[in-house]
């Protein structure tokens, strides 16, 4: 398996830290630390060792948040998210000159906030700033961390997903390779999948889910793809014969 993305959360109110760590680790995240106010948050940005950070952008009752922002932008050169219940029209103009890769806004989404790290890994890489009110719903690819690297992997180049106890395998036809995602199968499917996508993944068995596109033959118990052939049981068939238009 490869490394987990580590996210670090600046966050002062209890149930945030508690709910944000909640879905990032269901979602197969590291939570590399939190801390709560400015002070706090300053040390942990220097001995944390974090890929992404979560951050409030109203630390403490007050714009810290937007001091943060400059440090981790200037000084840490990493990626951040700016979470927030509300802003006027002087805090996100202030939010922008920080130059933060995404937003959240209370209360969260739990496919937002995967798809919402995504896009911030994405934005930052191409040197983008986000803009408020710009929430993403949805990305069409998305990171995995090898090493010191991330690979960015297209959900249209996706063979197939297969179940690998907590984690589901991720086979791309691009290189042939098997990535992993610290997620369930089924959990994979609901929340990581973009919505917008979801219709063209299908589960043929207990454990393995395949893209229709890349079905390239359907036998009797099994489809062939690019990546080898899959078993389909017989509770799966008839949505597979529905979803490729066999009749009979």
């Amino acid at each position: 398996m490869q490394d987990e993305i580590a996210v670090l959360i600046i966050e002062d109110e209890d149930f945030w830290v508690r709910s944000l760590s909640s879905n990032l680790d269901s979602f197969g995240f590291r939570i590399a630390g939190s801390a709560s106010d400015l002070p706090s948050a300053v040390q942990a940005l220097s001995e944390c060792t974090y890929d992404i950070v979560l951050l409030d952008i109203h630390l403490g009752g007050r714009e810290s948040g937007i001091e943060l922002g400059h440090i981790i932008h200037g000084k840490h050169q990493k990626p951040f998210i700016y979470i927030t219940a509300s802003y006027d029209a002087a805090t996100a103009q202030a939010a922008i000159k920080a130059h933060p890769s995404a937003y959240l806004t209370k209360p969260l989404n739990p496919s937002t906030l995967f798809a919402t790290i995504q896009t911030a890994l994405l934005n930052f890489a191409s040197r983008a700033t986000a803009q408020p009110g710009k929430e993403p719903d949805s990305v069409d690819s998305f990171f995995v961390k090898q090493g010191d690297k991330y690979k960015k992997i297209f959900w249209k180049d996706v063979v197939g997903l297969r179940s690998e106890k907590n984690y589901t395998g991720v086979l791309n036809a691009v290189d042939g390779t098997t990535s992993f995602l610290r997620s369930t199968l089924p959990k994979t499917l609901r929340y990581l999948v973009p919505e917008h996508l979801q219709d063209r993944f299908i589960q043929i068995n207990r454990a393995e889910a395949v893209q229709l596109s890349f079905i390239q033959e359907f036998a009797k118990d099994e489809v062939r793809t690019p990546l080898g052939n899959f078993a389909v049981t017989e509770s799966y068939l008839r949505n597979l014969k529905e979803k490729l238009r066999i009749l009979g």
